[in-house]
């Protein structure tokens, strides 16, 4: 009694762990993770990057929030279901008006309802001061 009563919670086990296997689940895949800028100006600051990406898994995948590093970066995604095997843009702005000169790295990190869940992307470059305008020398005051 007790195998065979082992032996079906060992078949109703299986069965559970090959229905969870044989789930549908959206897979998400983007082109690039990391966008270099290069080399860019202060005075041209303000950039816009597309990130691309496709629904390789076979069910309907949802980006639920994008969220940004700081307020320098602006990130617009849609909302609607993307089916399996499309593509669709994650646009993101990177506005370095008042920022300091130099390196910089900003993440963009993508909620979804994939497979791997949260998706860091990151935008880098290299800002170079901005041009200086000679000012005309002034009279002095007296």
């Amino acid at each position: 009694m007790k195998k065979i009563l082992l032996t079906i919670v060992c078949a109703a086990l299986c069965t559970i762990a090959i229905a969870q296997n044989n789930e549908k689940k959206p897979v998400i895949r983007f082109d690039s993770i990391t966008i270099d800028a290069g080399t860019f100006s202060a005075d041209t600051a303000i950039i816009q990057y597309k990130f691309v990406y496709e629904n390789i898994g076979d069910a309907p995948l949802y980006i639920h929030k994008v969220t940004t590093a700081c307020g320098c970066t602006a990130a617009n995604f849609s909302t609607e279901p993307l089916m399996p095997g499309k593509k669709d843009t994650i646009h993101v702005t990177y506005d370095g008006t008042k920022k300091y000169p130099g390196k910089m790295r900003r993440s963009i990190t993508v909620h979804n309802n994939s497979t791997k869940e949260i998706v860091r992307l990151y935008i880098k470059g290299n800002m170079l001061p901005a041009e200086i305008t000679e000012v005309p020398d002034a009279e002095p005051v007296e």
